[in-house]
């Protein structure tokens, strides 16, 4: 609001208009029906009276909308000034620019997955972007001042200081330490830095520097040779550049669009011109305020400024033009070689547009120097036809056109407006934001009572102004569109009162005609009611237990997860279970053994296991000559073959270190073998407890199947099988653990053997130590096997 309330343009706004034109308010009520100045919303911010920053949006918007309807309003005819109408509407751009810029942080939020709809947030982004995209281009051209290019480095050291923060609103420091700077973020660091020694140079020697050399110098900061890796943070770096340079040139584009006093519609002018509209017409003062130029002459903001001025004309005058426009637009396209461009004009005193050829117009316009006295020079008709217009009219024009090309010629010394060489000249007639924030007891006093009469149609106002950025349609078709949905608003109300009011009435004509007879037959219904429902919940109680009894008794006939369906699965299960039991009991049963290692097939799995685990050397095997071929590391060290002691020693060491190693490596592999041997045993009792049970439940469904068939039409008992479990005996407990605990100790005892010695004897029995290990765990599974 500080950056806001800068324009010189705020004096009819900045109170109530009824404490501005109290002649005015009696009209200005019955149009405007919430009325609102910038004063009150200046005071409500220091106050923070508001609740979040969209009700600020929508008060400051309605104090533009006001004013455009107030003097577009049919019944207000006389007092209609056409140059408000565009002072609203330029100052509400101005507004919803620099609100996209200063209330926006430079990131947008991410977008939640999976959502193809764009959110209202996410399209303001996308609007920020269309925005500066199109200043851009209108102000390519523009040469910036010092304070302006000042305000950039000023910028651009807050960005550095902060490590990538624009303002409070920026979350995320994209730069980091920029004291312990690395990599790209050095480069990008250094390169601002040179940045602002190369504006410096410039503000010392006054050289122009456009908006778009300001724009390519900061972008080729983070573009050139730097980031290619992270584009994620290039994306970032380029926001916050993107948006320093958005809140330094809103204001210079504020600038740039401003209107003439002298233009009935305060009309944005590119020149002062004399026109005529046609050969048999005067010269007469004039202001251009659109272009169509061939191709090969058009430049980008020449439309802009088209579309500006156009927008700024009342709705019928505008439909006048459009048929002239369009015949201008279908002679540029005829391939003439005398193409000329036309421009739209405003006469001055007369303030009549039209579009005119550039044949019908003379450039460098000068007061002093009337083109129609020097075209009749010597021909006394044309004198005669050159002093046909009034006299008066042509004075009061040639002042207006004076006018308006000194303020133009202003604005080009001044491209910026931040050259006034006095700082408060606006503060004495209150236009600044510290002013406005001062207490106004008569506007206070009028503000309380406007907030009272706040009604539905604000809030419907409201949300059209949300869906619109504050540009409510107050054209003919508008008007008629809001006439229709207030109408229909009003129905609608209408319609639910009736129905309250009918409501009402019923009740109270049932109430008045209430009996006794009336209250004990309501009084009985309702016993019936409740008798029924208590009926009807028991019922579903009787229902419940039944169901559960089904249930239960269908649980008891389930067979459960281990018991076997058919004949067939009960038999191996009794089969197998017996086997097992008369193996642990019989030591003479025995089961198939465990055939030797030449049977093995060396196309199987654990043929090739044996094959590889040979070859990488942890198991021996014979050549084709039938010795064994085992290669340890310590053999290839030759201890006898230096004859200094001190080399064989050397030797010798090595050769215990090596030995030491792979005793340490045998260990470890014996005590993973335990390991998993006790692995293997938990394994096996649990599947012979399985066996055991799956056995006992053949048996014992068996019998109950049998019992079914043999009596039949009787309720099946509980008989099953009257022997206890089939299960290990004491005796076979005895041998397992007597079986265990032998193959434990001959495992210990042969680590233990590998030990010990010194290191000549190591060399030779750790050979046997390896051969005894695979003898012993083939002795291990073979006693698995058997056992199982």
């Amino acid at each position: 609001m500080t950056e806001f309330c800068k324009v010189p343009f705020l004096a009819e706004f900045s109170r109530p208009v009824s404490l501005l034109h109290p002649e005015m308010i009696t009209l200005y009520s019955k149009i405007v029906h919430h009325p609102m100045d910038l004063g009150h919303v200046c005071r409500a911010i220091r106050r923070r009276e508001y609740k979040n920053t969209r009700a600020i949006q929508l008060d400051v918007w309605r104090v533009f909308s006001n004013c455009i309807n107030f003097h577009t309003h049919p019944s207000n005819k006389d007092n209609a000034i056409p140059s408000f109408i565009s002072i609203a509407n330029h100052l509400l751009d101005f507004f919803n620019n620099l609100w996209i810029e200063f209330m926006l942080p430079s990131d947008s939020p991410p977008r939640p997955p999976g959502t193809a709809r764009i959110s209202y947030v996410h399209a303001t982004y996308q609007k920020r972007l269309e925005v500066r995209k199109q200043r851009l281009l209108q102000l390519s051209s523009t040469v910036l001042s010092s304070k302006c290019l000042q305000k950039v480095v000023n910028e651009l050291d807050k960005l550095l200081s902060s490590g990538g923060l624009v303002d409070k609103l920026d979350s995320s420091a994209v730069l980091g330490d920029v004291n312990n700077a690395s990599g790209d973020v050095l480069v990008f660091i250094h390169s601002v830095k040179q940045f602002t020694i190369n504006i410096g140079q410039k503000l010392q020697s006054q050289d122009d520097y456009t908006v778009l050399e300001l724009h390519r110098d900061l972008k080729k900061c983070y573009t050139e040779d730097v980031f290619e890796d992270d584009l994620l943070k290039k994306m970032k770096i380029g926001l916050r550049i993107d948006r320093i340079l958005g809140k330094v040139l809103a204001p210079v584009h504020e600038v740039s669009c401003r209107g003439v006093n002298q233009s009935s519609i305060w009309g944005c002018m590119a020149a002062a011109i004399w026109a005529r509209e046609s050969r048999h017409k005067p010269y007469w003062p004039a202001i251009v305020l659109g272009i169509l130029a061939p191709e090969e002459q058009k430049e980008d903001w020449h439309k802009a400024l088209t579309e500006r001025n156009e927008k700024r004309l009342p709705e019928k005058l505008l439909d006048d033009l459009r048929a002239a426009k369009k015949r201008a637009e279908s002679g540029l396209t005829k391939k003439n070689s005398d193409q000329m461009s036309y421009f739209l004009v405003e006469f001055m005193g007369s303030h009549e547009f039209i579009w005119v050829k550039e044949n019908a117009i003379l450039e460098n316009f000068d007061p002093n120097d009337d083109p129609n006295v020097a075209h009749a020079a010597g021909n006394i008709t044309k004198k005669k036809r050159s002093t046909s217009y009034n006299a008066a009219q042509m004075d009061s024009a040639l002042e207006e056109g004076k006018w308006a090309l000194e303020e133009f010629e202003a604005y080009l010394n001044d491209t910026c407006g931040d050259q006034s060489d006095d700082e408060d000249e606006y503060n004495d007639a209150g236009y600044t934001y510290d002013v406005l924030c001062q207490t106004d007891e008569e506007a206070e006093a009028l503000d309380e009572i406007d907030l009272e009469h706040e009604n539905e149609s604000d809030i419907e106002e409201q949300s059209e102004m949300l869906a619109s950025e504050g540009y409510l349609d107050f054209s003919i078709a508008g008007r008629k569109l809001a006439k229709q949905r207030t109408t229909a608003r009003k129905k609608q109300n209408a319609a639910l009162a009736k129905k309250e009011k009918e409501k009402k009435a019923k009740g109270a004509t049932s109430v008045a005609t209430k009996t006794p007879s009336d209250d004990k037959r309501g009084q009985r219904e309702v016993e019936a009611r409740r008798k029924k429902r208590s009926r009807d919940h028991e019922k579903s109680l009787k229902d419940l237990e039944r169901k559960a009894k089904k249930r239960d008794l269908a649980a008891e006939k389930k067979i459960s997860s281990n018991e076997v369906r058919n004949k067939k699965g009960r038999a191996e299960n009794i089969v197998k279970s017996f086997l097992l039991l008369k193996s642990m009991d019989d030591k003479n049963f025995n089961g198939p053994l465990f055939g030797p290692g030449t049977s093995i097939d060396p196309s199987g799995l654990l043929g090739m296991a044996l094959a590889f685990r040979a070859a990488a050397g942890e198991i021996p095997f014979e050549d084709s000559n039938g010795k064994p071929f085992v290669e340890n590391s310590w053999e290839k060290i030759d201890a006898d073959e230096p004859r200094e002691s001190s080399e064989r020693c050397k030797r010798l060491e090595e050769q215990i270190g090596l030995i030491e190693e792979e005793i340490a490596r045998v260990n470890a592999a014996t005590e993973r073998r335990l390991a998993l041997t006790k692995e293997a045993e938990k394994h096996r009792d649990a599947a012979r407890a399985k066996i055991f049970s799956e056995g006992d439940t053949a048996r014992s469904v068996d019998v109950k199947v049998r019992a079914r068939k043999g009596k039949a039409g009787r309720k099946s008992s509980d008989a099953g099988d009257s022997r206890p479990p089939s299960m290990p005996t004491e005796g076979a407990m005895d041998e397992l653990d007597n079986v265990k605990s032998e193959v434990d100790s001959k495992i210990k005892v042969e680590a233990e053997e590998g030990k010990v010695g010194d290191a000549v004897e190591a060399k030779v029995d750790t050979m046997d130590t390896k051969n005894g290990e695979v003898a012993t765990m083939d002795k291990i599974a073979t006693d698995m096997k058997k056992e199982e």
